[in-house]
């Protein structure tokens, strides 16, 4: 009896590793009941090989399940010996090992290079340059990715998924959130000019993949932005959809009964547990490292982004694909106007468009859920909060203020209400627990914790105009900005001098006074005028001024150098 037997003890390092990779693929495969070419195309990508090879690997490994049948290389021409010199082979492995495979990433003409070197130094005859290349084509692609970049983009780009938390059997029954910048600038509503990009946080259901809500802002992710886009998937939506005049039914509403998260600091705040826990809602993270968890809320706002793409002022994906497009200079579009867009697209074409992964329309499927689509079938209702301001005021931020005589001041705006007149009256001097919308700050919502009930407090001048923050925050930056720009430097040092001047002015009226004080005195004794006058005219001393003949002259140029020195 005999048999075929590749020694492993003869094979090098290099060469092994990558037997070994190719092995932990195969079995996977093997694993799978029904395989398809479509598959067989991902696993070849892992391999860095055409699908042919991998099938031809596969077939090699069946045969006896022997790692050495996966070792590349050791039958080109000769079937016993390679091509090349064992030293030259050595030399290029060890140059794609130490050089190739490193953080720095060098380009494989620079493997070519330091082969050529090395080889004449040992004087060698160096191999070609196809050849080195397709020894670095027999890395494996993941132990590539790996030593070039880093283990994570490896198993993110190679390893198979190995789990989803996609596995929600009803409407409702979970929901994901999350966010991410929108790729386009945007412009402020009065001077048109541009401002930035804004941030846009997103709710998904799911089971039908159907959009929920979000919620649109400039300022980063936060438990306020999550706070907001919950609110809006949770309640009904008719009157937003009027705001912007959107002809549509966005019916996807409803308590849900599971949330599932990234692992940002904003889920984790006291007040969004607080708010789910206070609806029945829980809570659910997903896995360190694990972004397949969130396929589904990250292939959603993709969507989002693409569409943005199409709209002056994109940014695009990314600097290479924007190039040399200017986004802040063709940016047209304002915050407001971006959620009617978004608005419009949810409602009228990503719900009711064919959706590949569940192979219907988000709107239908979800409707299906309740038993909206079979006449058959007892129709079931969302579950909505039973006080709907409560529960958009259970996720609003909380601050905490004194109540004093003039009401409750907040970012420099008094609120005043009867309530607080009561709380006066009895001496309370805690701090009560606040809330608002940002949305509209023309109203706090105080919590008074003995009757357990939020009390509204409005303007304490009721003909201020509602605004929100970002608004209140703009009016108080252009304050700033105007009050720097009407300081007139010009007008400054004119005053400046018109002072010295003003100075000097008195300083010679002081002293025209005081000499003809000084002639009128020698007028009323002319005595000791003509005493003064018969003696002989000593030396002149050298004048000595006190305070009070002190005379001052300015030169204007004088501050303005003063000035520019400074």
């Amino acid at each position: 009896m005999t048999f075929q037997n590749t020694q492993p003890d003869k094979i090098d390092d290099e060469r092994w590793e990558s037997a070994l990779e190719r092995r932990r693929v195969i079995e996977r495969w093997l694993e799978i009941a029904n395989p398809t070419k479509e598959l067989a195309a991902d696993f070849a990508a892992k391999l860095n090989c055409s699908v042919p090879t991998f099938y031809r690997w596969v077939q090699n490994f069946r045969k006896d399940h022997q790692t050495s049948s996966l070792v590349v290389g050791l039958n080109r021409g000769n079937k016993t010996k390679q091509r090349l010199h064992p030293d030259v082979e050595k030399i290029i492995s060890d140059v794609i090992k130490n050089l190739y495979l490193t953080k720095e990433r060098p380009i494989r003409a620079r493997v070519v290079e330091e082969v050529e070197l090395r080889c004449f130094k040992a004087k060698l005859s160096p191999p070609s340059k196809p050849t080195i290349y397709r020894r670095i084509a027999d890395v494996p692609a993941f132990i590539a990715t790996e030593h070039r970049y880093s283990k994570k983009k490896a198993k993110q780009l190679f390893e198979p998924h190995k789990g989803s938390a996609t596995t929600a059997t009803r409407p409702l029954e979970q929901i994901e959130i999350d966010h991410t910048p929108t790729d386009i600038t945007l412009v402020d509503p009065k001077e048109r000019e541009a401002i930035d990009r804004a941030w846009i946080t997103t709710a998904v259901d799911s089971y039908s993949r159907a959009c929920m809500g979000f919620y649109l802002s400039f300022g980063a992710p936060s438990s306020l932005s999550t706070a907001l886009c919950l609110t809006q998937a949770v309640l009904p939506k008719e009157q937003l959809l009027r705001e912007h005049k959107i002809s549509g039914n966005w019916s996807m509403q409803g308590l849900p009964e599971n949330i599932f998260v990234d692992n940002g600091s904003d889920f984790h705040s006291a007040a969004f547990k607080r708010g789910c826990d206070q609806h029945g809602i829980s809570l659910d993270y997903r896995p360190k490292g694990a972004p397949q968890f969130g396929a589904v809320i990250e292939r959603f706002i993709k969507t989002l982004n693409h569409r943005s793409h199409n709209i002056p002022g994109t940014t695009f994906s990314s600097s290479h694909h924007r190039d040399e497009y200017d986004s802040q200079g063709r940016a047209c579009m304002t915050l407001k106007e971006l959620e009617g867009y978004l608005l419009e697209f949810i409602v009228n074409v990503y719900n009711q468009r064919l959706h590949q992964g569940i192979g219907m329309p988000p709107a239908a499927k979800f409707e299906q859920g309740f038993g909206g689509n079979d006449p058959r079938s007892i129709i079931r209702r969302p579950r909505l909060p039973s006080n709907q301001k409560a529960f958009l005021i259970d996720f609003l931020p909380v601050m905490t203020r004194t109540v004093q005589r003039y009401g409750v001041r907040v970012d420099g705006i008094h609120y005043y209400s009867d309530i607080l007149g009561q709380i006066l009256f009895d001496g309370d001097k805690r701090k009560f627990e606040l809330r608002r919308d940002p949305r509209d700050i023309s109203m706090l919502y105080l919590y008074h914790p003995e009757d357990k009930t939020y009390y509204e407090l409005p303007y304490r001048d009721l003909s201020q105009p509602s605004m929100s923050i970002w608004e209140l925050r703009h009016i108080k930056d252009r304050m700033r900005r105007e009050g720097k720009d009407q300081v007139d430097e010009g007008r400054i040092f004119a005053g400046y001098e018109a002072m010295q001047n003003r100075i000097a002015e008195s300083v010679a009226s002081t002293r025209k006074a005081k000499k003809q004080r000084r002639t009128e005195k020698r007028r009323m004794n002319p005595h000791a005028a003509h005493t003064h006058a018969t003696k002989p005219a000593p030396a002149k001393p050298r004048e000595t001024l006190s305070n009070d003949d002190l005379e001052f002259e300015f030169d204007p140029s004088m501050i303005e150098s003063e000035i520019k020195i400074r």
